[in-house]
C-alpha cells in the first residue's frame, strides 16, 4: 500500500519562462514580491520578470546567500509585509527558493523568523512560484525548504504541505549561463536526490520510477553539461532530471547522505550537493546490502550492481572536479564522531533503509579518510 500526491502545477519546456504574465494572470495575483539569486539581476532575468509582469512587482529582494539565512528569510517577509502581497516569485538556485518558502510560512501564518525553528505546522504559506535557475536543488516541486542560522552553526529543514509551490516553471534555457562549478554541484545532487530516494524506507513504485529515470538523465548529461555548457540537450536532461528527481524524493524524503551533509557544510562550508555526494557513494552500498532491490534500480539506470554504480558515481564526481575524501575537503579525523554524532541527530536519517549506529558511521567516515 502507497500513496502519491504533488500539488504542484509544472510548466516545463525552453522559453516557457517568457509566458509567466499569462500564467501569473490565471491566478489573479496582482502585488508580488520577487526573490532571485544576484546572478539572476546580473542576467537580466529579474529585469525581464518586471518587464513581464509590470506594475505587479512591487519589491525585488535579493542578497540571498547560499546556504539562505534566517536574515534573509525575514527580509522576505518583510517586504511580503509591506506590500500586503499575493505571491511571491522566487528565481534562482535552491538557496533562493527555500528562503522564500520559508518566508512564504512565516508571513502567512503570522510568526517571526526567529521562531520557525521551533515551528511544526507548515501547512499554510503565501503562494509561491518557483522558477530555477540550476539544475539540482529541485526546490520547485518539494514541501522543504533548509535554512541556516549561523550563530549557532545550525542548518535545519522545514518540512510542511505548505511549502509546495503553487507552480513551477522549468525552463532550461535560464541554466545556459550557471558556470561549471555551479552546473557540478548542483547537477550531482540530482543524483543524490534520486539514490536517496531509492534508499527510503518511504519509496514507492511511483517514486522508484521517477528516481531512476533522473538518475539516469543526470549520469547521461552532467558530464556534457559541465563540459559545454551551451549543450541545449544536456542542459534540458539535466532540468528534467532535476524535477523528476524533486517530484520523487518529495514523497520519500531525502535520506543519509543528506543527513550527514548539513554538519558537513554548517561547519567545513562544503557545499550542499558536494556535501551530499561526499558519502553517497558509501550509504547506497550499504542499502543495497540492506535491501537487494538497489541492485535491480542500479541496473534499471544502467550499470551492473550497486558497487558498479558507485565506481561510476565517483569516476563522474572526479571529472566535473568534486573531492571524493575527507584529506581533500580539509577535514581531519577529529571531527569524525562529532560528524557521526549529528548525522544520527537528523530526521531524515529515519527514513533511510540501513539503520547505523555512530561507531558504524565513523567506520563510514574512515573509509572516506584517503
Amino acid at each position: 500500500m502507497f500513496s502519491f500526491n504533488n500539488p504542484v502545477e509544472i510548466k516545463f519546456g525552453e522559453g516557457i519562462f517568457t509566458r509567466l504574465n499569462e500564467f501569473v494572470e490565471d491566478f489573479g495575483y496582482e502585488r508580488i514580491v520577487v526573490a532571485a539569486s544576484g546572478s539572476q539581476v546580473k542576467n537580466g532575468v529579474v529585469e525581464l520578470i518586471e518587464s513581464l509582469l509590470g506594475s505587479k512587482v512591487r519589491e525585488v529582494v535579493t542578497g540571498i546567500e547560499a546556504n539562505p539565512t534566517l536574515t534573509n528569510v525575514e527580509s522576505i517577509a518583510s517586504a511580503m509585509y509591506e506590500h500586503d502581497a499575493h505571491a511571491v516569485i522566487a528565481t534562482g538556485g535552491g538557496s533562493v527558493m527555500d528562503a522564500a518558502k520559508a518566508a512564504a510560512a512565516s508571513y502567512m501564518q503570522g510568526i517571526g523568523a526567529d521562531e520557525l525553528f521551533g515551528h511544526t505546522d507548515f501547512t499554510e504559506a503565501l503562494p509561491i512560484i518557483a522558477i530555477p535557475s540550476t539544475s539540482g536543488s529541485a526546490s520547485e516541486v518539494t514541501p522543504t525548504s533548509v535554512i541556516s542560522d549561523k550563530e549557532n552553526g545550525l542548518k535545519v529543514p522545514l518540512a510542511g504541505k505548505g511549502l509546495y509551490p503553487k507552480l513551477a516553471v522549468v525552463d532550461p534555457e535560464l541554466t545556459f549561463t550557471c558556470p561549471p562549478n555551479v552546473t557540478a554541484v548542483s547537477g550531482i545532487d540530482v543524483i543524490c536526490h534520486a539514490l536517496d530516494c531509492l534508499g527510503s524506507i518511504k519509496s514507492n513504485p511511483i517514486s522508484d520510477a521517477l528516481a531512476v529515470r533522473a538518475a539516469g538523465l543526470a549520469f547521461r548529461n552532467l558530464e556534457a553539461a559541465f563540459l559545454e555548457p551551451e549543450n541545449r540537450e544536456a542542459r534540458r536532461n539535466m532540468s528534467l532530471g532535476s524535477m523528476l528527481a524533486g517530484v520523487a524524493f518529495s514523497q520519500t524524503g531525502t535520506t543519509a547522505s543528506h543527513a550527514m551533509s548539513y554538519y558537513l557544510t554548517s561547519h567545513f562550508s562544503i557545499p550542499h550537493g558536494e556535501a551530499c555526494a561526499f558519502s553517497l557513494d558509501e550509504w547506497f552500498v550499504i542499502n543495497a546490502e540492506a535491501d537487494s532491490r538497489l541492485h535491480q534500480h542500479a541496473k534499471d539506470i544502467g550499470f551492473e550492481d550497486a558497487g558498479d554504480l558507485v565506481r561510476r558515481f565517483n569516476e563522474l564526481k572526479g571529472k566535473v572536479g568534486l573531492r571524493l575524501t575527507l584529506k581533500e575537503l580539509g577535514i581531519g579525523q577529529e571531527a569524525m564522531e562529532d560528524i557521526a554524532e549529528e548525522t544520527l541527530k537528523q530526521a531524515n536519517m529515519k527514513n533511510n533503509i540501513a539503520q547505523l549506529d555512530k561507531s558504524e558511521i565513523v567506520q563510514l567516515l574512515e573509509r572516506k579518510e584517503g
